[in-house]
Formats: structure tokens, sequence, C-alpha cells
């Protein structure tokens, strides 16, 4: 194709010798030139994802898929607002494909019973709900779901590992900012309050740590001052601060006089502090602890994978070093969360995965890791909240057990479709919630039983144990090909799946978006690995037979 690029000598003099048209045609050469080079860096992308053969628009459409699912692995680490737009972008791309095809394709999955079912009960909770101007727009949740599908059906085989990669890569900055900002600190230290300032007679104390205004960083009163004269005034802003490693919200009015004030906040303060809960680019640290737990216990899978194909000549040392590595990274991340419950489920994890892929050496490494993580966790828990922490014994936990047990009193009364999702927030006192915040019951299998009714904790349970059962399987088909890669995924996933439900109990990580779409995202490559090497599509655009799986 090289003679139809721009400055072929032939070409050139051809064009010289039509005159007026000369530069009309010149023109057109030069776009198709540059149309041909933009084709030639895209093509790599054809490889990662299904391809269908249905012309020029289902090629730049399955293009802009490829980029919006690359854009979707590396975003959902670090932004769900950003993993929703590049969600949106494949979606789209999807869309285009398969109208211009006049075929629409999504892969069947051993999961589609309990999801209809599951998203079925979930809609009937909305009609029925008791606040249901708040339950249905929570149904846009469900969406959620399709992120399944856009992996399952689009992604090919040989982009599985790719986008693991990106997948872990993209992690990894956050966690190398994570551990930065620990060791420069955060936010300002608080030594004093005046007694005019806006913040006089909140639960702010000196020693307590600002480190967010209006949703900005801040580390100096300056910046602070900066922050709120851009507010307009009569805007309600949040201040985010630290008391004792756990979070103070607190909110502050804006008016024309206070933005006139050098020190807006009036406080005094020193200096950054090193007591805080590490959150990544993120605020919820929470949210951070389920994130780290995932890519930790993926990177668990991989080094027990390597351990079980030691023998094989295709594992060498290097990549095992560099996999403890990352294991250990995520890790201590992990543990800076200072998330106890995730951690303990973490824990429980590497045990139970230990004893289930077996072999003589997986155990020993599990019990290494388990007493290191361990030990760890005793001198890092503290240090980064109040020490009352560590023995379960402080007002968070408290609260949680609280909260769970008037969840669990109110399943009883709306059994079959349950109150309608959030319907709690508009009846928090009325039905027994303690305290003035208003949240969730912390506990995943108490909040869908709650929000959705005990039928749909049904479908719930029987999702995550085909999950576990196909991603077994999965695991034991790569085994038996030595296949260290998939090995390593398919164990990494287990682990994910058991670290998830783990922490469930404790946790409602089902309702945090960015966690459900990382675990879906991950059973999707799972579901594409089970098939091999074979194609989703054939070349005419049709399904093969086969394609889904055990």
């Amino acid at each position: 194709m090289g003679f139809l690029l721009p400055g072929n000598p032939l070409l050139h003099d051809n064009i010289l010798r039509r005159g007026t048209n000369s530069t009309r045609i010149e023109d057109r050469i030069f776009k198709d030139g540059a149309m041909f080079s933009l084709a030639s860096a895209l093509r790599p992308l054809d490889a990662i994802v299904e391809q269908v053969d249905n012309g020029k628009v289902g090629q730049w459409s399955t293009r802009v898929l490829s980029c919006g699912l690359i854009l979707f692995a590396l975003s959902i680490p670090h932004s769900v607002a950003a993993a929703h737009i590049s969600l949106g972008l494949s979606y789209f791309g999807w869309l285009v494909r398969d109208l211009s095809a006049r075929r629409l394709h999504c892969a069947r999955t051993p999961l589609d019973f309990p999801l209809i079912l599951f998203a079925a009960l979930t809609i009937l909770s909305s009609v029925f709900s008791e606040e249901p101007n708040i339950s249905m727009p929570k149904l846009k949740s469900l969406l959620l779901f399709g992120v399944l599908y856009l992996i399952a059906t689009n992604i090919s085989p040989q982009g599985v590992k790719l986008f693991a990669g990106l997948l872990i890569l993209s992690s990894l900055v956050g966690v190398s900012y994570s551990l930065t900002e620990k060791l420069w600190g955060r936010g300002m230290i608080v030594t004093a309050i005046d007694a005019g300032s806006p913040l006089a007679g909140n639960q702010l104390q000196p020693g307590d740590v600002i480190w967010m205004v209006a949703r900005k960083r801040v580390s100096t009163t300056e910046g602070a001052a900066k922050v709120i004269r851009y507010q307009p005034s009569g805007k309600v802003i949040e201040i985010e601060a630290i008391h004792a490693g756990d979070p103070l919200p607190l909110t502050l009015t804006v008016t024309e006089e206070l933005k006139t004030r050098p020190n807006p906040l009036g406080v005094s303060v020193n200096g950054r502090s090193r007591q805080f809960r590490v959150s990544g680019f993120n605020r919820q640290f929470q949210t951070y602890a389920e994130q780290m737990q995932v890519f930790a216990l993926l990177a668990f899978g991989g080094l027990l994978a390597g351990v079980r194909l030691w023998k094989q000549s295709a594992v060498r040392s290097r990549p095992m070093i560099i996999i403890t590595l990352v294991f250990v990274a995520f890790t201590l991340t992990l543990m800076l969360t200072a998330s106890r419950a995730v951690i303990v489920s973490s824990i429980f994890t590497l045990v139970i995965v230990s004893v289930i892929i077996g072999g003589s050496r997986a155990p020993i490494i599990a019990a290494v890791a388990v007493i290191i993580f361990g030990s760890l966790s005793l001198l890092i828990v503290p240090s980064a909240r109040q020490q009352a922490a560590l023995i379960f014994n402080d007002d968070s936990s408290t609260r949680r057990i609280a909260y769970m047990q008037a969840g669990l009193l109110m399943i009883p009364q709306r059994p079959i479709f349950g109150i309608g999702m959030d319907s709690q927030k508009l009846h928090w006192k009325e039905w027994g919630f303690p305290g003035d915040y208003i949240t969730h019951t912390h506990s995943t299998p108490i909040q869908i039983a709650l929000d959705r009714g005990i039928p749909a904790l049904g479908c719930y349970l029987w999702l995550i144990v085909a999950m576990f059962i196909m991603t077994l399987r999965g695991y034991q088909r790569a085994l038996s090909k030595r296949d260290l890669a998939m090995t390593g995924l398919m164990i990494g996933a287990l682990a994910v799946l058991i670290g998830f439900s783990a922490s469930s109990l404790v946790n409602y990580n089902f309702g945090d978006a960015e966690v459900l779409m990382l675990l879906l995202f991950i059973m999707g490559l799972v579901i594409v690995a089970r098939r091999e090497n074979k194609n989703f599509f054939n070349t005419k655009g049709q399904r093969i037979e086969g394609s889904k799986g055990d």
C-alpha cells in the first residue's frame, strides 16, 4: 500500500499533469494517507476484541469499542466517573457495530438465570417499595451488570492477558500515590480554633486534621482560603476532617464576609499528618480497601499458580519475584487503609484458597503470608486510627452492629419484596436505626434482604455460587493445560470471590459501584478465558457453537 502514501513521485507527477485539479486531488490523497496512518496505528486493537466482518463502519466502531474497554480498565481503580464515561463509549461502539451488522450479539453465560431473576425481583421490590420515588431511580444500578456481558461478548481470548495487565498496572499507579502520600503526609494538623471560627462549636478539636475543602485537597490555610473564595455565597460546602484516623465530616456555609477573611476557616495549623487511612485518588478508604483486596488476591493467585507449575520450564524466577513484589505492594496498601474487616477477610481468604488449590507448597506460602500480613496489621492499624479499633471496641464497630440488628428486625415485616432500595433513609428513626448519620446496614446479605426481599437474597447467593463453580472449572481446565497465566487468573478470581463474599458480611460492598464493576470485569475475563482460542463470532458475524462453555 506504499504507493498510496503522500509524497510518492509517480503519483505526484500524475497530479501535476492534471492541471487545475491537482490541489484538490493532492488534498484528498493527504487525507487518505492520514486515515491510512491512523488505521495502521489502531490495527493492533483488532486482536483484543471479537471481530464482525461488516465493512468500515463495523471496523471503526469495533475500534471505538476497543478504546473504550482499554480506558475502562485503566479508570476503574481510580475514578467511577471516568469508568462510567469509558463504559458509555464502549456501549456506543458495541451498539453501532451490531446495528451495522444487522444482528445484536450478546454472550450467554452460566450466570444468566440468577442474574435475570435477581434483576426481576429488584424491579418488583422498587414497584412495591415503601418509597418508590427513591427506589425507582436506583434501578439504574442494574445497568452495571452490563459490564459482565460487555466483557464476555466483546473481548477476545487473546485480549484477556492485556486487559488483566492494564488493570494491575493502572492500580499500581494508585498504590504508588498512596505510599508517597503516607510518607509525605496529608492535610494540615489543627493546633487551635479561633472563637470566631465558623468551625467553632462543632466536633473539630485541636489535633484533628483538615484535608479537604469542597472536595479539594488542602494542606495550608492559604490553600483552603483560595478554595472557599472560589465558591458562590450561600453554598454549603463539605469540610473533610480526620479525628484519630477516622473521618469527621463537617459543613460550612460560604458568605461574602467569610470570603474576605485572610483565614476563612479560623484555625491555626502546623504541618501535615501521617495518621490517616490511605484512599488512593479517591476519598473513600473503604472502597479503596475493597479494591486493594481484589488486586492483592489476584496477585496471590499468580503466586500460587507459579508454585503449582514450578516444574514447568515456562516458570522462571524473575516473573515470580515480580509477582511477589506486586502482592506485597497491594497487601501493604490494604493494611494502610486500616479497614479491619477487609484485612481479616483477606487473611481468611489466603488460608481457604491454599486449601482449595492444594499442593505441598501452597499451604506453606499461605501460612507465611498470613503470619507476616497479620503481624504487620497489628502494628499498622493502631497507627492509622484509634487504639480501640484493634480489639473492635470502638464507636465504628458498635454502630455497625446496631445497624445490622435494626435491619434484621425489619426484614420479617417485608420478607417477599423488601422495603425498597434506600427507603430506610426516610424512616431512619422510625424503623429503629441508631444515630443521626443516615446510611445502610453495612452488610450485603442483610441489606439485600432488607431492600429487595429474601427471594432476592437467594438469587444473590445463587449468583455467587454460580460464579465460584464457573471459576473453579476454569481453573481445573487451565491447570490441566499447564497454562501459567490462565491458571493464575482463575486462582486469583477464586480468591477474589471468596474475599468479596467474606468482606460482604460486614460491608455493603455489593452496593459500591467501583467494587461491583471490578468484580464483574474479572468475572467477564474468566468467561472469555474459558473459551480458550475460539472466536465468539465467525467471519460472517454469526455466533459459533459452544460459546456458552461449561
